[in-house]
């Protein structure tokens, strides 16, 4: 990753003009929306989709809106030095049942690959809405998580079965976040 720049300095990043024009819209998208901050891809994704002026600095705040609903970019721009991960999400996902009432519902979630846990809280929504427990039976691999919220949410209509995982964190080298304000800055400027 470390590359030479015209004054044949190394530096510990890629150089701009080499990230993708998707990798650059991202990073110049998280320099106006978080500053140098830590963040959280969902939370960037929920103040990019509120911000009124972030097209500013952008050309097309629904292309980043995709991209922000995976983190394959951002972990890209790790790859390229400019940003760093500063927790790496994911592990120990469980499933959760978004209209618990702890008055009525015995779990409010399920770990992953926890088969016998997933069965009770499928039991416990298929209560709930009067629904028969037999849809399992409908399903190819009764212990495939992603199947069995899949067929729960479609008979009940709704998602009601949600996975979950905490999330990474990201924020910008020092080095980065100037160059890249610097870029924003510059796009503000033209406006």
């Amino acid at each position: 990753m470390s590359s030479t720049t015209d004054s044949n300095t190394t530096t510990d990043h890629t150089p701009w003009d080499e990230l993708t024009p998707a990798r650059q819209r991202v990073a110049k998208t998280v320099a106006y929306v978080n500053g140098p901050q830590t963040f959280e891809r969902p939370n960037l994704r929920d103040d990019v989709k509120e911000s009124t002026a972030v097209e500013d600095v952008i050309d097309d705040k629904d292309r980043v809106l995709t991209s922000l609903k995976y983190t394959r970019l951002l972990n890209d721009l790790v790859d390229d030095g400019y940003l760093t991960l500063e927790f790496q999400g994911g592990t120990n996902p469980i499933i959760l049942d978004v209209e618990y009432d702890s008055t009525r519902d015995t779990r409010n979630s399920a770990p992953w690959g926890d088969a016998s846990a997933l069965h009770t809280l499928v039991s416990q929504v298929c209560d709930r809405e009067g629904i028969t427990r037999d849809l399992l039976s409908e399903v190819e691999n009764p212990y495939d998580v992603n199947q069995v919220r899949q067929k729960v949410n479609e008979a009940v209509g709704r998602t009601v079965l949600l996975p979950y995982a905490d999330p990474s964190e990201y924020r910008f080298t020092k080095e980065t976040y100037s160059l890249v304000s610097e870029k924003v800055q510059a796009e503000k400027e033209e406006q």
